[in-house]
């Protein structure tokens, strides 16, 4: 399969994972979907982003688990899976923030493999996977296209 025709059914595959997995966010299991803030005086529903947390949680195990058992392969299906399961969490992961601060308005800096976020003079720094999943596709992005191709009929003379 050429290159063009693997990445647009990689990400035809990616939005239909993505749509999978967000069809499983109202399965989340919350027990308080509203929260009031005392300090702010504002009710959040956080059904949503938990949601949507939660869809992203199960793109990162299918993207794990394929990259663990199949990433060898030199099927190109396989590897669509690995590779449209990276795409589709790295979407989610990076809509889960987007909703976070349309939610609660902190400050997000995004720093090399951290995100520092700052809500009410509280800062917290976490781990960002969507960036260490989007090294992981580039890289294998990077090795599809450096395969070297077998030669045509006329370059051989």
């Amino acid at each position: 399969m050429k290159n063009l025709d693997y990445y647009v059914w990689a990400i035809v595959f990616s939005i239909i994972l993505t749509i999978i997995c967000l069809s499983l966010a109202p399965l989340v299991p919350i027990d308080e979907p509203l929260v009031y803030v005392g300090s702010t005086g504002v009710t959040y529903n956080l059904t949503i982003p938990v949601g949507v947390s939660f869809s992203a949680f199960i793109s990162l195990m299918i993207f794990i688990i394929s990259i663990l058992v199949i990433s060898n392969s030199k099927n190109d299906f396989y590897n669509l899976i690995v590779d449209s399961s990276a795409i589709s969490f790295i979407f989610l992961n990076y809509l889960n923030y987007y909703l976070i601060w349309y939610v609660w308005r902190p400050s997000l800096h995004i720093l090399p493999f951290l995100i520092e976020i700052t809500y009410d003079h509280a800062t917290t720094i976490q781990l960002d996977i969507g960036q260490i999943v989007i090294i992981i596709f580039l890289y294998r992005l990077y090795k599809r296209l450096r395969i070297p191709r077998p030669l045509s009929g006329s370059d051989l003379k």
